[in-house]
């Protein structure tokens, strides 16, 4: 995927710097160290030339494996008493003269082995994280997540004339909750649906969006966050680009149709035109065939109710997103006015 491509080079890019800085900062406390206890690299340096000549005498043959290991070993650990004792006379920890690493575990590379392998480290895994909720262009995950979801702000009463649902808005929004907990455990099923959002302002849409995309950014699963007047602007932008330079090349061009989840707020805010219908449905299908291979799911929120889709958009847009997104509307009171008036 393109964007964890990037963020992964990102990471190691980083990585790269800090040791580089490690290294630096070793050399400069080496030389401070080589001015004030000229001893300590002679030390140094002859810790280096023992391994050399212990490897040498059980080329040669002159002393058995073991033997030579266990002189080299006392002879090592004689060295480095007299060094930290030299240290601690002026002064400087034990470790002075070894690199300092931000993650000990690793020593900055992002890996480490175990008994199982080669893995990734928790600081890795931390910074992926870090870097795909800075990239998903979503800024209230902390503030809407699954944590913070009370279905008692929906009634409990059955009025399908007034919200058009034979069930009760609270069980209504339970189902909703219940079906997007699934859709996060089975984002790499290809046979899982996409998620389709319809209903009025305030009831929120939003807010379960967040909630989805705030599980599977700290799953390090990639998410990208577009209303639909900036998503055609995105891509608007590109073509231009492309027209003026045919080997033009954007990267939140290529995450609309590649990133593991796409989500597509606001539908029906955009201006309506021919093209973008067009450029919507080639996302649909683009993203469709793509999930048969690797996880490229889309959630579509829209304050158009399913009747008003079909006659807002391309009979061709309306299907696709019929046939392969489940449907869900949402109802109740606006939210936001109920909050405002628990504030006050």
């Amino acid at each position: 995927m393109a964007m964890n491509g990037s963020i992964h080079r990102m990471i190691m890019g980083e990585l790269e710097a800090r040791r580089r800085e490690s290294s630096y900062l070793l050399e400069s406390r080496r030389k401070e160290i080589y001015n004030k206890i000229p001893r300590v690299e002679e030390i140094e340096q002859e810790i280096r030339l023992s391994g050399i000549k212990y490897n040498k005498e059980i080329l040669s043959g002159t002393k058995s494996a073991d033997k030579a290991a266990d002189e080299l070993l006392e002879r090592v650990s004689t060295l480095r008493q007299e060094k930290e004792r030299l240290l601690a006379e002026h002064s400087y920890d034990s470790d002075f003269l070894e690199p300092k690493f931000e993650c000990k575990l690793c020593g900055d590379t992002g890996f480490f082995e175990n008994d199982e392998g080669i893995e990734k480290c928790t600081c890795y895994r931390q910074k992926y994280i870090n870097l795909l909720f800075s990239q998903s262009n979503l800024k209230l995950l902390e503030e809407e997540n699954f944590a913070l979801f009370n279905e008692g702000y929906y009634p409990t009463n059955i009025d399908e004339k007034k919200y058009g649902i034979r069930i009760s808005p609270r069980e209504n929004i339970i189902r909703i909750r219940d079906r997007a907990l699934n859709f996060i455990d089975n984002l790499d099923n290809p046979k899982d649906n996409n998620l389709f959002f319809c209903g009025p302002t305030g009831v929120g849409k939003t807010f379960m969006i967040n909630c989805i995309a705030a599980e599977l950014l700290k799953r390090g699963r990639a998410v990208l966050y577009q209303t639909a007047p900036s998503l055609f602007k995105v891509i608007n932008d590109y073509k231009i680009m492309a027209f003026r330079d045919s080997l033009a090349s954007d990267k939140l061009y290529s995450d609309i149709f590649e990133v593991e989840l796409l989500i597509i707020d606001d539908l029906g805010t955009e201006s309506p035109t021919a093209a973008r219908y067009a450029e919507l449905l080639n996302i649909l299908t683009t993203r469709q065939k793509n999930n048969l291979a690797s996880p490229c799911k889309t959630i579509i929120s829209t304050n158009l109710g399913i009747n008003e889709l079909r006659e807002y958009y391309d009979e061709r847009v309306a299907s696709r997103i019929i046939g392969n997104f489940d449907l869900f509307k949402f109802v109740g009171q606006d939210i936001r006015v109920l909050k405002k008036m628990e504030q006050s």
